[in-house]
């Protein structure tokens, strides 16, 4: 067993070195600069795990005869689910727009209110002295009038920028969404799920609650991905994320952890539970053949393997992540298509 541990680490290795080969040629060959945005470019290209990305490069070369510094630039940004530094820019300066709008608006009606009762004031005091009452109460009626427009005209300033305002943060809500979501899925993508992580983390120490994370790894997608290709295997990625991600329990929250991996958060739930849900879930994929929607083409049949940790008291959000991607590996090595739980 342990002769065979080291051959497959060895060949593990030598696909690394293949890998770290390939990217350097393609970066070379198109004359890209070897910055770290390139280099993680190249390399979801060329792991095939990302058939959104594969599409846009094969066009952009196959339309230009290579890549370039703009065309990867375009790239990224594109597959970028965060904000862009355009679009913080834009809604910081409309958000700075606004509260100085509303800014202007007070002041202006404070001063109305305040040369209002100046003017109130004053004829208030010459009514006293008026030979003729009947001319100081028109005027105080035309102030009055006065004052009544300008209300009216700050009241619709204020409901105008108030619904700016609301479009903005419909804006910014939008924009957090798909910060945090999984473009190809639908959904949430690693930020989110890290995010989500550590609240979880902390409420189960906090409230002395059980907690137990899982990772999934579809079996084989290498493979399935070479031989039916990309556009394929993100049909295949997109039906485990949406099985996955199916239970209807506030309790589990799923995620995309990248590739063919997914992450499972199961809150308030025991360990045996959560084993069992997770299997249910591998059972009812592995037991169903895939087919092409549109040509019924069998491709047979998938599975995925699965990992869980449960909280104990020495666990940290990392290293609750590390055992459960310790289980999977050995579900892996015991064969795939299982759940194993952590030590």
């Amino acid at each position: 067993m342990r002769e065979e541990r080291i051959a497959e680490k060895s060949a593990e290795r030598d696909e690394w070195r293949r890998l770290y080969d390939m990217i350097g040629k393609l970066l070379f060959d198109h004359g890209l600069e070897p910055s770290p945005a390139n280099f993680e470019l190249c390399h979801r290209y060329l792991s095939g795990r990302d058939g959104e990305l594969n599409a846009m490069i094969d066009r952009a070369i196959a339309k230009d005869g290579g890549l370039n510094e703009a065309v990867t630039a375009a790239i990224s940004a594109k597959l970028d689910s965060g904000l862009s530094t355009d679009e913080l820019s834009r809604i910081a300066t409309d958000a700075q727009g606004y509260l100085e709008q509303m800014s202007a608006i007070l002041a202006r009606t404070g001063d109305d209110a305040r040369d209002y009762g100046a003017a109130l004031e004053s004829e208030a005091a010459g009514l006293a002295k008026s030979a003729s009452p009947v001319v100081s109460v028109e005027t105080l009626v035309e102030l009055t009038r006065q004052m009544i427009d300008k209300a009216q005209s700050a009241e619709e300033d204020l409901r105008r920028t108030e619904l700016q305002m609301s479009a903005m943060r419909k804006d910014l809500a939008a924009a957090q969404h798909k910060a945090n979501s999984d473009p190809l899925t639908g959904l949430p993508n690693r930020r989110a799920f890290d995010h989500h992580l550590r609240s979880a983390f902390e409420t189960a120490r906090r409230n002395g609650t059980p907690l137990a994370l899982a990772i999934c790894d579809i079996d084989h997608f290498k493979i399935f991905n070479d031989t039916h290709g990309h556009q394929i295997g993100d049909e295949v990625i997109k039906f485990v994320g949406s099985s996955l991600g199916r239970p209807a329990n506030n309790d589990i929250f799923a995620a995309r952890y990248g590739g063919e991996e997914f992450v499972l958060v199961f809150e308030r739930t025991a360990a045996a539970d959560a084993v069992t849900i997770l299997d249910k879930i591998r059972a009812a994929i592995a037991a169903r053949e895939l087919k092409v929607t549109h040509t019924g083409q069998s491709l047979g049949r998938l599975s995925f393997s699965g990992g869980i940790a449960t909280l104990n008291i020495q666990d940290s959000p990392g290293s609750i992540l590390k055992r459960a991607d310790a289980a999977l590996y050995r579900a892996k090595q015991d064969g795939r298509n299982r759940i194993t739980a952590a030590d």
